[in-house]
């Protein structure tokens, strides 16, 4: 009976986790290009190169080849690397890439 009712709360958290969804879901190839170069810029830490991310980031939703979507994550990531949370914001460029892997 224990068994089934761990079994029973598994599926249960197995299946809210996907219903919610996890991680970024698919972008555009800009988007992809845009967090490749923003990977680069944060592993480096270089400040001047984020900056012209954010421009081409801006020029690219102005273009219409990202979302706003797509857009905010990638502003977000920035921001982070401007508060000085380089790791952070590699992380989360990368799982960018990452979730696009098989689509």
């Amino acid at each position: 009976m224990k068994y089934r009712m761990c079994f029973t709360l598994a599926v249960l958290l197995a299946g809210s986790l996907l219903l919610t969804g996890c991680g970024y879901p698919e972008v555009s190839p800009k988007t992809y290009e845009l967090s490749k170069t923003l990977y680069s810029v944060c592993n480096q830490k270089s400040s001047e190169r984020l900056k012209k991310v954010q421009a081409l980031i801006q020029s690219s939703l102005e273009q219409e080849e990202i979302t706003s979507r797509e857009a905010d994550w990638l502003n977000g990531i920035i921001k982070q690397a401007e508060a000085g949370e380089w790791d952070e914001a590699l992380r989360e460029s990368r799982q960018i890439m990452e979730d696009q892997a098989g689509r």
